[in-house]
């Protein structure tokens, strides 16, 4: 295969590469089959590329393929959102469009769908991590480019001048990042996945153990003042009010009064001394956000986030990428919510005929203290008198769980045990539900002596929440009472016993952080992650704002339209720096010197070069209007041009002459042709 064959061959080869890497990034989002696909193409331009196949399939072949693809397409997007849908047929176009490249018109358009892949992928991986992968991917798309564009030059020519034209065009890339308008998705999100992404509207006591085999990062919270202590760190997620027997939902009837809230909005009553931070979500496809009690959003965030009257933080859009959001908490201000009859109907419902034992169990002790304080004790105390055992392996209890977890098994997860009580006190006519959320978190300080908190989701907790009329809504944490550790210190040591935690995922950094060097290398990565997600991911419209404030004192339309002008005449001038040691290159060029001014000798005659014609065109042309003491002269000239600026000298067989040499023999070449010119004039 001929070089500058093969070096065009090695650019597909890297298309491939790229496409293959994009794709599996996006592993979640692709079909199968259509990985399949793309494997395919990818083993295909390799087998060309090593010489083990000779032929690309045909456009017949191709034809079909691409019918089917569309067909099995549209059968499986019927279970998928547009936007997955979309990234599919990307994916598959590309695919499809490897295994076509037969032209230069191909390339571009293979090069600017996998732009458009790339672009797609940080819609779904947005950290620190991934963005570093695909701004390699960006610059690899750039050297295939030029590979193909200029064959014959050495592959680590390309790789300086990529570099350097990717180093150039950083400033200005952070330039339009830092005054470009922050602008929302513009696309409908996906569906949630909810044992991947955190709780669901739903609980099943064990689910929420399953959850806490993960050490996947939940979201962050960063703190105006004090963190507040350990066992005072509970974050309300969703309210829970209905019960089936076996699991907890949001009650269905509070559907309406969401639609209602969303034209008048929900406000708790708030008293006491507010704890200000600020919030960053990892993506969950949900729209539940996560906050101490009771929080109200603060800031420009009170456009985005609304409150449900069950004293939860909703946001208006679902959180497909991180979000990042401002809080007030008011943790004593519970006691002073309202009571509805609507609250007191959910709070106190359950199914007739389920777990009888529970039932008679709690008819028996309501009679012996009719006094609701003196009840609530009676069957806390039930949880301490007994064997109970906190634990991530629970046996099934497939009928009347209740029954079964309070009398035979009394070993269980945090939901197990809020569920269990929140019936109880239910059937003793105490209105009770189950709040779902976290509970905990790692406290740590940046560089920059921010203390925020990290959130996992192995800090998955339940508790239950009572009304009573002295108290009004109160918190009780059944769970505290069989494990203390898990409130006071966490998960990993309530487990340190049973050597649960996150046994399903032997390689999680948290799990070795008895060992110091690789727990600081966790909390290195943990603080690279928080500051990449506040200053990167978190830069927003109010970001923004405040940075032009800082710069133009007051926002007015005169002052930025001056900084909109500004910007321009800093990027012109960037571009003109960029551009002007080119520039001298190309006059400081011998090569290219010598050859322009050959050029130059003819623009006056009646045979100057035209635009589209390349040097031996160009030669070619002048011989057949020139006699061969002119024609002679640019011929050799034409062939030292093409020798030193397209040439691999390596590759060349012609004797090996310096660059010196080749200028002297261009310029004795050009005075004779100025000679021979001069004599038919």
């Amino acid at each position: 295969m001929p070089a500058k064959q093969s070096n065009r061959q090695f650019s597909l080869i890297l298309l491939s590469i790229e496409l293959l890497l994009v794709s599996l990034s996006l592993f979640d989002s692709v079909l199968a089959w259509i990985l399949l696909i793309v494997a395919c193409s990818a083993v295909i331009r390799a087998a060309i590329y090593f010489n083990f196949h000779k032929h690309l399939p045909t456009i017949r072949t191709l034809n079909l393929l691409a019918v089917l693809s569309a067909l099995g397409l549209v059968y499986s997007g019927l279970s998928l959102d547009l936007l997955l849908v979309m990234v599919n047929l990307l994916v598959l176009a590309c695919a499809l469009k490897l295994m076509q490249v037969r032209s230069q018109k191909d390339i571009y358009q293979l090069i600017i769908s996998l732009y458009f892949l790339i672009g797609c992928g940080f819609i779904f991986n947005q950290s620190i991590v991934y963005s570093v992968f695909y701004s390699v991917m960006s610059l690899t798309l750039l050297l295939s480019l030029a590979c193909h564009h200029g064959p014959n030059i050495p592959l680590i020519i390309h790789i300086k001048t990529v570099t350097k034209l990717s180093l150039q065009a950083f400033p200005i890339g952070l330039l339009l990042f830092l005054v470009l308008p922050q602008l929302p998705p513009l696309w409908q999100t996906p569906k949630s996945k909810t044992m991947e992404t955190g709780l669901s509207e739903q609980i099943t006591p064990g689910d929420i153990a399953n959850l806490s085999q993960s050490s996947e990062l939940a979201f962050r919270a960063s703190f105006n003042g004090k963190a507040p202590n350990y066992v005072d760190r509970y974050w309300r997620t969703i309210v829970m009010e209905e019960f089936d027997g076996k699991s907890w939902r949001i009650h269905k009837q509070r559907k309406p009064l969401e639609q209602i809230h969303k034209q008048t909005e929900f406000i708790p009553k708030l008293s006491g001394t507010a704890i200000n931070y600020e919030v960053m979500v990892e993506p969950t496809y949900q729209n539940w956000l996560f906050a101490l009690d009771i929080a109200q959003a603060s800031g420009s965030s009170q456009l985005k986030i609304k409150q449900a009257d069950t004293f939860q933080l909703i946001s208006k859009q679902k959180l497909v990428s991180q979000f990042q959001y401002q809080v007030n908490s008011y943790p004593q201000a519970m006691a002073q919510q309202t009571f509805s009859p609507l609250d007191k109907k959910l709070n106190l419902s359950l199914p007739e005929t389920t777990n009888p034992r529970t039932r008679k169990w709690i008819q028996q002790l309501r009679a012996d203290y009719p006094n609701n304080q003196n009840f609530i004790q009676a069957v806390l105390k039930h949880f301490t008198d007994n064997p109970f055992v906190y634990t991530l392996r629970p046996d099934l209890m497939y009928s009347d769980p209740v029954d079964q977890f309070l009398f035979d098994k009394q070993a269980g997860f945090c939901s197990h045990y809020a569920s269990a009580l929140a019936v109880s006190l239910r059937l003793g006519g105490i209105p009770s539900r189950v709040v779902a959320g976290y509970q905990g978190g790692e406290l740590s300080t940046s560089k920059g002596n921010t203390t925020y908190l990290s959130v996992y989701q192995y800090d998955a907790h339940a508790w239950v929440e009572i009304w009573q009329q002295q108290t009004g809504w109160l918190r009780i944490d059944p769970t505290a009472l069989v494990s203390p550790d898990r409130i006071n210190f966490g998960l990993r040591q309530a487990m340190l016993e049973e050597g649960s935690f996150l046994a399903d995922s032997p390689f999680a950094l948290v799990r070795m952080s008895d060992i110091a060097w690789l727990n600081s290398f966790r909390l290195f990565l943990a603080d690279m992650d928080y500051n990449w997600s506040r200053m990167i991911l978190g830069f927003n419209n109010q970001d923004q704002q405040n940075l032009f404030k800082s710069i133009l004192g007051k926002l007015t339309p005169d002052r930025l339209s001056l900084l909109g002008l500004g910007i321009t005449v800093i990027i012109s001038l960037l571009l003109t720096l960029f551009y002007i040691p080119h520039w001298l290159n190309v006059r400081t060029d011998k090569t290219q010197k010598y050859y322009q001014q050959a050029i130059q000798l003819f623009d006056k005659t009646q045979s100057p070069r035209q635009n589209w014609q390349g040097p031996q065109a160009f030669a070619a042309h002048i011989k057949q209007h020139y006699p061969p003491a002119v024609t002679n002269e640019l011929n050799q000239l034409t062939q030292i041009y093409i020798r030193l600026k397209y040439q691999n000298i390596a590759l060349s067989n012609s004797p090996q002459l310096s660059q010196k040499q080749c200028h002297k023999m261009m310029r004795k070449a050009l005075g004779k042709l100025k000679a021979e010119l001069t004599k038919l004039t």
